[in-house]
């Protein structure tokens, strides 16, 4: 707001004074700097986000900034059609903040992450970037409790538990990607990802991963110097 941004916070309705409260700290310029509003929006709601979709205009959202939004299986989908909705061609959608396995992890299910990484590219051009300790500083997670974050990043040094600390960029299917993005990883549009349940045998295990009619290749370009 302070470079002169126009800013529409949101979340359940019950957590929005909260919410404007904290905004109203960050407004030490009033009008003269950006402007800003807070709304509600429920993920599951097509009117909701034909609503929002309809205060940022044709073209969508310049920018959208979500962090720890995902904390079950069952809220991946909704999330990412509702950034898909309120996306346009320039918009820039970056999130980090993916539970790292085995939070929420029952026994024989499938990880938050894994579940995460499968859906993306079902709605966006996917870039996992590198910004500064974003992927240094990752937690850790063990391969065997999420087997498809593993085996994307370990093509390019990366663990699983970098692919959920990290950031990820969301373009529409075909948007270029901006010329600043450090990219260290990219997911294309419609290339399918599956998880598989783990099943164990004694101590070892065994991940079955399936890369099913790639539409588009899995791309990745080599770690920036």
């Amino acid at each position: 707001m302070k470079l002169g941004a126009a800013v529409i916070a949101t979340d359940l309705p019950e957590l929005l004074p909260h919410m404007e409260y904290n905004l109203q700290l960050n407004d030490e310029g009033g009008s003269l700097l950006g402007r800003w509003a807070v709304d509600s929006l429920n993920w599951d709601s097509t009117e909701a986000r034909v609503k929002l979709r309809g205060r940022l205009g044709n073209n969508g959202a310049d920018a959208i900034f979500a962090t720890n939004c995902v904390y079950g299986r069952d809220t991946v989908d909704m999330f990412l059609s509702t950034m898909f909705a309120l996306s346009g061609p320039c918009t820039l959608a970056l999130m980090c903040g993916v539970p790292v396995p085995p939070a929420a992890l029952a026994p024989e299910e499938v990880s938050i992450l894994d579940e995460f990484l499968a859906a993306c590219p079902r709605f966006f051009d996917c870039y996992l970037l590198k910004v500064p300790g974003g992927i240094e500083d990752a937690g850790v997670a063990r391969v065997q409790d999420s087997p498809l974050a593993a085996e994307l990043g370990k093509p390019y040094g990366l663990s699983a538990a970098a692919l959920a600390d990290g950031v990820w960029l969301f373009k529409l299917p075909g948007s270029d990607c901006p010329s600043w993005a450090r990219p260290v990883l990219c997911i294309g549009y419609g290339t399918t990802l599956q998880a598989n349940l783990r099943q164990w045998q004694g101590m070892c295990w065994h991940s079955h991963i399936q890369l099913l009619r790639l539409q588009r290749k899995l791309i990745s370009g080599l770690h920036p110097q």
